[in-house]
């Protein structure tokens, strides 16, 4: 027997992506390991059910029961559960974009160098991609007045969600990708069940209907934001060479133009392998041994306290045969430069045949202080240069770079907060202090920078630590940066927790 309807709430708008989006798919393309969805006109699209998934779990964290009811729930026996009474329309990619392609690498912990096997090509779709969004909110009739009011007000709270840019979907959402917001906002009501309901729907499609303001926290986070500047070149290695020049800067699209880009993978990187190096001082615990296969290596990132914070991968269990990984509950995003660089001129760089068209062509990218930098190995016999060991590099300077975004997801910390901002604040003090190099080359000159300013919002913290839901830390010039800046009842709730953990954990290895 079909189910009967009260009214319909259709929701529609634009997404815009606030970073590059990745939600994979099974087209063939022999250039990348992980491909993009591809509807069946060959456009590239979000399917309905990897927006649905984010969805849902935004919505769960507010309210599980009447999320479970919204979106469709299947009892373990008999004959209960039913369909969704949300419907999400697949999202195709609005006008012709270009893709770009990321490289992503693991890091062995041992060596410091590339793990084996642990090398992939990820496709994006770039930071400004406009989809489609359609979604549609069935009332059942069978519920009250006020039931009803609850769910319609739920999926409101998830629409200004959207607005505020506090969802993410897709592939490695906390590494710099997925962050999507939306646009345009409109959305009709349908009555379904009175005869003027069905007048308007008839003749304009619904009526028109206004957001309601929400009263409700839309995240519980802690948003930090850090103004900095490079001491020295600073750059990511582009996958693809130059012809006048060896290694190339990675550059990412921003609408029409390009721009050099740190992607928050690459930062985050940087980031917990300080807070393994702290997390293992103070455990004394050492760095399993060169990984020649991938379990090797995933056995080099367990580090209790540092899992929680950046994530765990997924495992296979010898017994059970399932995989278990867990999301980390800090999010970097990608940062770019403050520049903008016509594509066309950038392919004037990277095809550029000597070195007085490459400076030629850096010239009219408003690259003037970009340099090529020439780097050879010696042999270590003759003392000479080494045969074939001459490379040169495209060195960025003078480059102005927009603020490092992180976003610590408290809901997924539940009630390790302290602890892990904690070792959050730890990091960043490190960061501050130039202990941390960013980039390509930091072994080699490059990558160093200096902090200016670190700012704090959040919401949905506990009481204890209510002052970082507003609060700037400020480096001093030519002074060490600290944590004192903090007020002491906050530092003493930090001290305390971390100091309990810590030997809570070495009681376990003690065991």
């Amino acid at each position: 027997m079909a189910r009967k309807i009260r009214s319909r709430i259709h929701f529609s708008g634009t997404l815009e992506a606030e970073s590059p989006v990745h939600v994979g798919g099974m087209n063939d393309d022999p250039r990348v390991d992980l491909t993009l969805a591809v509807n069946g006109q060959g456009n590239y699209y979000i399917p309905g059910t990897s927006l649905a998934g984010a969805l849902r779990a935004w919505m769960a964290r507010q309210d599980e029961d009447i999320t479970d009811h919204l979106w469709g729930a299947l009892k373990e026996r008999g004959d209960g559960g039913h369909a969704s009474f949300i419907l999400i329309e697949d999202a195709p990619v609005q006008g012709k974009v270009n893709t770009e392609i990321r490289d992503g690498v693991g890091i062995d912990r041992f060596t410091g160098s590339a793990a084996e096997h642990m090398k992939f090509d990820r496709a994006i779709l770039p930071k400004g991609t406009q989809i489609r969004f359609r979604l549609i909110l069935e009332g059942d009739a069978s519920l009250t007045h006020e039931q009803w009011e609850e769910r319609r007000l739920l999926c409101n709270d998830l629409i200004q969600a959207m607005q505020s840019g506090h969802l993410r979907l897709g592939a490695a959402k906390t590494r710099g990708l997925g962050q999507i917001r939306l646009k345009e906002v409109s959305f009709k009501e349908q009555q379904l069940l009175t005869r003027e309901g069905m007048l308007a729907l008839l003749q304009y499609g619904g009526v028109e209907r206004q957001l309601e303001h929400s009263s409700n926290p839309l995240s519980q986070t802690l948003m930090v934001e850090i103004t900095w500047k490079p001491l020295s070149p600073l750059m990511v290695k582009a996958e693809q060479d130059g012809i006048a020049v060896d290694i190339l800067p990675l550059v990412s699209s921003i609408g029409d133009f390009l721009t050099f880009v740190l992607p928050g993978a690459s930062i985050k990187g940087a980031l917990r392998t300080q807070a393994e190096r702290i997390v293992r001082t103070l455990l004394s615990q050492e760095i399993p041994k060169q990984a020649d296969s991938r379990q090797q290596f995933l056995r080099q990132l367990e580090v209790p306290l540092v899992e929680e914070l950046f994530g765990a991968a997924a495992k296979v269990n010898a017994k059970t045969k399932t995989k278990g990984g867990q999301i980390g509950a800090l999010a970097v995003d990608d940062c770019y430069a403050d520049l903008k660089i016509n594509a066309e001129d950038w392919d004037s760089v990277t095809a550029a045949t000597s070195e007085a068209e490459l400076r030629q062509a850096l010239d009219q990218s408003n690259l003037q202080q970009t340099q090529q930098a020439f780097h050879v190995a010696i042999d270590r016999w003759t003392g000479g240069a080494a045969d074939g060991f001459l490379y040169s590099t495209l060195e960025p300077m003078g480059i102005t770079w927009q603020p490092i975004q992180l976003t610590l997801d408290l809901h997924r910390l539940k009630d390790s907060q302290p602890v892990a901002i904690a070792l959050l604040l730890f990091i960043l003090r490190d960061l501050a202090n130039n202990r941390i190099p960013l980039g390509y080359g930091t072994n080699r000159g490059m990558g160093a920078i200096e902090v200016e300013q670190i700012t704090f919002e959040g919401e949905g913290l506990d009481d204890s630590l209510g002052e970082l839901t507003e609060k700037s830390l400020v480096k001093d010039d030519g002074m060490p940066f600290t944590l004192t800046q903090l007020e002491s009842e906050v530092l003493a709730t930090l001290n305390h927790a971390w100091r309990d953990r810590i030997t809570s954990l070495k009681q376990e290895i003690m065991q």
